[in-house]
């Protein structure tokens, strides 16, 4: 019996139209934005319902909630970053200047 061939999937980010890609790639992070999003909109009912202190404890969360997406935002810039960066110097034979910026990154 004949093996079937697999399509080669390696290349195709650089081969495929941005459309699609854009779609495809965008698609998850999306949704994961949304389940993030009503995950919240839960807990603050929850937390809305606590007898006695649910509407001082509702108010400890939308102080501290842009906080923690600052906090989130500037580690995602990081990372998102500094991980291709250190990428590049692999690629380039740099292992020391690599090690360098993962480090800055980690401190970071």
């Amino acid at each position: 019996m004949p093996e079937k061939r697999q399509k080669d999937t390696s290349t195709f980010l650089g081969t495929a139209p941005v459309g699609g890609l854009l779609f495809k790639l965008a698609l998850p992070a999306v949704a994961a934005q949304l389940i993030n999003m009503l995950y919240n909109i839960v807990d603050r009912i929850y937390i809305g319902h606590i007898p006695e202190v649910g509407a001082l404890a509702l108010t400890g969360v939308g102080v501290c909630l842009p906080i923690i997406m600052i906090i989130s935002a500037f580690a995602a810039l990081v990372s998102m970053g500094g991980a291709p960066r250190a990428s590049i110097f692999m690629g380039k034979g740099d292992d020391s200047e690599a090690e360098h910026i993962l480090g800055h990154c980690f401190t970071l």
